[in-house]
């Protein structure tokens, strides 16, 4: 690995920069990690990680707290956020029993409070008087928030809201710190006053004493038991009979109701209550790109120590480093790629977010409809790219993968996890589609669109067919238009499809919902594609033609190998209309090809660049050293059941050789 990382083109420390906003902010975060590693006993990576250690579902839990009140106190008393969105694991912050207290019981206070509701609880939480979680899913309703069934009554005698779990398929089921962790919550709920249903909307709930922990009365609260990953925090289930609550615990940011049950609220404000949400999946696109990251690090380091076979040819006298294969460097260099792909992208969120943000402060909220589609569509390739590709990395590190020591495999269970959170990812594929059909109708009407969306509208000099041939397919005017023709085809096309069906329009939705979701996936690529183009564009003036040099490779990387990746998702909408030849297509292995051979000996450096600790990684298989054998072996050595039967028997495992192997040996016949 040494040998791989002096070969590397550039600077990795410039790269990490790049990453993490700059050399402060490098300096500041590894600073922080070191005092947290520290703090855990984590840092001492010859010591078998407790994770590793036989732990049940209690013992889990409470490295999960200790965890969580040690980053969560770093964080305050340094003033630093760089355990908001993460855990020291890279897992997205509500792997924390306290995780979801900033990533979404404040921000749904701030988001949706009025003024006076965040003076009086922001300053407690962030102080940490009480520790907060947000409870939105229910046992029988996750995705479709419409169909909450919690109810929030109003009490018009008492100037008292009733929370109220009416069914069993109403109770609140998954939150995060939900079980034991907790003080309050914001709870969605229906709003009833009188025989008045007015939907889903935001209730603050105390649901623990902050004196001795005792829930209080009405309210049933536990864990919801062992997860694929996880499972350091307590994500539990909540009841609540008849459970009261002041009027003033209804966040009235965007809604009011008065003394006297007077209801009032600005137009599409069913939306912005969801604007919680909408900060989630801008925030797990995010993460998850850091996430498979981590895998791709794994996976790179063990690559280049793994010696397997004689080559590709069957000759020569030595084994080869498995990285050397194609097959094995085509698959870690094209996720390595989407890893920054996905960072970029997520950064473009940010950004777009920040702008809503701004906005909103301002009582404009035009933007709305684009940022939840962008919203959702880029939490949803995040996730589901980053599953596939974190399991595949797995899979390139052969049977050490499958160990738990690996590391991999809480990373892959973890990002699954993060398909399903804030929305389940076919759901909010929907979503986009539907975004981008009222976008085709707004063109009909000669209305205007958001600039992102005007490239439906304009093609930019698109022909039916790329012209483009070998050397060119590597300009980012060329990847561009590929992208952007296939997904303004397949945008009109399930709009025709869709708007002339002689079906009923549910009908007519559901017969063409995997045309949609192409369609939207279409869209979310480009979108990605130009981040990314747009992220080089405007590299800092300092970044050393090198760098450029490996992020341009990097990008086109990307670009050209979804066309011809045969895990690629969709991959034949690029050439369904003869947009692409099959010659062409030869062209463009070829340059993939070249691309490979240029990035390889700097795939340690790509992965180097992202700054993870070992103990972040908490993997036998990928610590910076290089020494997997050694480093897997100390561990094994250390786990309960070999120590247990080494100390106590010479070896014998008791009384699993009494009880079971010694009966069988000695049976009669």
């Amino acid at each position: 690995m040494k040998k791989a990382r002096e070969a590397a083109s550039f600077d990795t420390h410039e790269l990490t920069c790049l990453i993490y906003g700059g050399e402060q902010t490098v300096q500041q975060r590894r600073v922080a990690f070191e005092r947290v590693e520290r703090a855990l006993g984590t840092r001492d990576t010859s010591i078998l990680p407790r994770c590793y250690g036989n732990m049940n579902r209690d013992e889990a839990y409470d490295e999960g707290l200790e965890v969580g009140r040690v980053t969560f106190e770093d964080g305050r008393h340094h003033n630093h956020d760089f355990f908001l969105e993460s855990t020291p694991r890279g897992m997205i912050a509500n792997a924390s029993p306290f995780g979801l207290v900033r990533f979404l019981f404040e921000p749904a206070i701030q988001y949706c409070g009025n003024e006076e509701q965040k003076a009086k609880w922001l300053p407690l939480s962030r102080a940490g008087k009480i520790l907060g979680t947000y409870c939105q899913t229910e046992l029988g309703h996750g995705t479709f928030v419409r169909g909450l069934e919690t109810t929030a009554t109003f009490d018009q005698t008492a100037d008292e809201f009733v929370i109220h779990s009416p069914t069993l398929s109403s109770t609140k089921f998954w939150p995060g710190g939900l079980g034991f962790s907790t003080t309050h919550t914001v709870v969605m709920a229906r709003l009833m006053i009188g025989t008045n249903d007015h939907g889903p909307h935001l209730f603050i709930v105390q649901l623990r004493s902050t004196e001795d922990g005792m829930p209080l009365p009405g309210i049933k609260l536990g864990d919801v038991g062992l997860k694929m990953a996880y499972n350091g925090t307590d994500n539990g289930f909540a009841c609540f009979e008849l459970v009261r609550i002041p009027r003033s615990n209804m966040l009235m940011g965007h809604v009011t109701v008065s003394r006297d049950g007077a209801y009032s609220a600005i137009p599409g404000h069913a939306v912005l209550s969801y604007s919680t949400m909408l900060l989630g999946r801008v925030r797990i696109a995010r993460i998850t790109a850091f996430q498979l990251a981590q895998a791709t690090t794994i996976a790179v380091r063990y690559s280049t120590v793994r010696e397997q076979g004689v080559g590709p040819d069957s000759s020569g006298p030595n084994e080869t480093r498995i990285i050397s294969y194609r097959s094995q460097h085509f698959r870690l260099l094209t996720l390595v790629a989407k890893a920054y792909a996905t960072l970029f992208a997520s950064r473009k969120c940010d950004a777009d977010h920040t702008k809503l943000r701004v906005q909103q402060e301002s009582g404009e909220h035009s933007m709305l409809p684009y940022m939840h589609s962008l919203s959702a569509g880029m939490k949803a390739w995040a996730t589901s790219d980053a599953a596939d590709g974190a399991e595949d990395a797995r899979k390139c590190c052969g049977g050490h993968g499958f160990l738990m020591i690996s590391g991999l495999p809480e990373i892959v269970a973890s990002i699954t996890a993060a398909a399903t959170f804030e929305g389940e990812n076919y759901v909010l594929w929907q979503q986009v589609g539907r975004y981008l059909l009222k976008c085709v109708d707004a063109l009909k009407a000669g209305q205007k669109l958001h600039p992102d969306m005007v490239y439906l509208n304009d093609g930019n000099g698109v022909s039916a067919s790329c012209k483009a041939q070998r050397t060119q397919f590597l300009g980012r005017g060329v990847q561009l238009s590929i992208y952007r023709h296939r997904a303004q085809r397949l945008v009109f096309s399930v709009h025709a499809a869709v708007r002339s069906s002689s079906m009923a329009p549910p009908d007519a939705w559901n017969y063409h919902m995997m045309a949609i979701i192409s369609a939207a996936r279409a869209h979310i690529e480009y979108i990605a594609l130009q981040a990314f183009v747009t992220q080089l564009e405007n590299l800092p003036a300092s970044t050393t033609p090198a760098l450029q040099l490996a992020l341009n490779r990097l990008c086109s990387l990307f670009a050209l190998s979804n066309l011809i990746n045969p895990r690629s998702v969709d991959v034949l909408s690029f050439v369904e209309d003869g947009h692409l030849s099959s010659p062409q297509l030869d062209m463009i292995r070829e340059q993939v090809n070249e691309l490979l051979d240029a990035l390889l000996p700097d795939a340690i450096a790509l992965t180097d660049a992202w700054d993870f600790t070992d103990a972040s990684l908490c993997s036998a298989l990928g610590m910076a050293d290089g020494n997997v054998y050694e480093n897997i072996m100390r561990w094994v050595e250390q786990l309960p059941i070999n120590q247990k039967a080494w100390k106590e028997n010479s070896g014998v495992y008791e009384p699993g050789w009494t009880d079971s192997v010694d009966p069988i040996l000695k049976a009669k016949l």
